[in-house]
């Protein structure tokens, strides 16, 4: 054997028939994300002035999958006074959740589903030597709607009170959280 040759690789051969792997591989074809997206308007229950308080976005209709399905069920979540279109100094502060329940061609109609406080509001409430008293409640209406209420409650001083906390006794917390 001569010098070259031994500084030469040996070549790999493959068996007859057999192809390399290093073959074309088919690329996915490029679509824009938005490309496949409608916009509806969400409207809320028929007791507001301003019905129409926003629009979301969803999946176009494609093969068994309807974009009717797709919306129902989410939940949106609205301050009453973009509703009321009021300066009322009670509404900015309470949160209004609606649940999607049907599709009406490019609008999404909505039940109620949830009011909540901000957490700036409630942190506003609370005060220092003070008794909070937080309490569940379910209610039942006529027409067979059940209520979940988280009832918030506060002692405060009576009149004259020279101590500075105004702490309430435990049964009376108990009794007020079981009436």
């Amino acid at each position: 054997h001569s010098f070259c040759t031994l500084l030469r690789k040996p070549s790999h051969s493959m068996a007859v028939g057999k192809q390399s792997k290093k073959g074309k591989r088919s690329k996915k074809k490029v679509v824009e994300a938005m490309g496949r997206k409608e916009w509806y308007d969400v409207v809320a229950p028929a007791n507001f002035k301003n019905r129409q308080f926003t629009k979301t976005i969803c999946n176009k209709t494609q093969g068994l999958k309807i974009a009717a399905d797709n919306l129902k069920g989410r939940v949106f979540e609205v301050n009453q006074a973009d509703l009321d279109n009021g300066n009322n100094k009670d509404q900015p502060f309470r949160k209004v959740k609606y649940v999607a329940q049907e599709v009406q061609g490019r609008n999404v109609l909505t039940q109620f589903h949830s009011l909540s406080l901000t957490t700036d509001k409630v942190s506003s409430l609370l005060r220092k030597w003070c008794t909070l008293i937080e309490a569940p409640i379910e209610a039942k209406t006529a027409d067979g709607y059940v209520l979940r209420l988280f009832v918030i409650a506060f002692s405060t001083k009576t009149g004259g009170q020279l101590t500075k906390n105004c702490y309430a006794n435990r049964r009376l917390e108990k009794w007020v959280r079981f009436r």
